[in-house]
């Protein structure tokens, strides 16, 4: 019997959804990470902040379907959203209270908002390899529907 597709949400509505963005943000590290990711067919960013509660359920569950992304080319990365008085370490500590052991990149200069039209948090988006804008995930969106998205974005 053969696997049906499963049906992505329709988008959020987003201003940068089908243009081409291109952006670099720093690591933990502090190396600037280029997105969309090269070796990818899809990147997937999910944006989160320490104290947003919705973020401590998604970005687990989100965290879960990386193989499953992964299996359809895409590369998940997660983004620290962060005030001036939040650290790294603070991302990291929320990360880790969440369960969730992942390297992230860090946004302090509201870069995502500006690229992306990111206006609140979890934020999740979908850029396939050019940097289109494939996908803005809706408020209600869980874990299975980001990858729903990113299969409906790659046939």
């Amino acid at each position: 019997m053969a696997c049906a597709a499963r049906q992505a949400p329709p988008s959020a509505p987003n201003a940068t959804l089908g243009a081409t963005v291109s952006l670099a943000l720093p690591s933990t590290e502090g190396d600037l990470v280029e997105l969309p990711q090269s070796n990818a067919k899809f990147t997937v960013i999910d944006a989160f902040a320490p104290t947003c509660e919705p973020c401590a359920k998604k970005v687990p569950a989100l965290v879960a379907q990386r193989d499953e992304l992964a299996e359809l080319g895409a590369r998940l990365v997660l983004v620290a959203v962060l005030s001036d008085d939040e650290s790294d370490e603070a991302a990291a500590a929320a990360l880790s209270s969440w369960g969730v052991s992942s390297a992230f990149l860090v946004d302090r200069g509201e870069v995502l908002r500006r690229s992306l039209g990111v206006d609140s948090l979890p934020a999740t988006m979908v850029l396939d390899a050019t940097g289109k804008v494939r996908w803005a995930a809706p408020s209600d969106a869980d874990a299975k529907a980001v990858v729903a998205a990113a299969e409906a974005a790659g046939r």
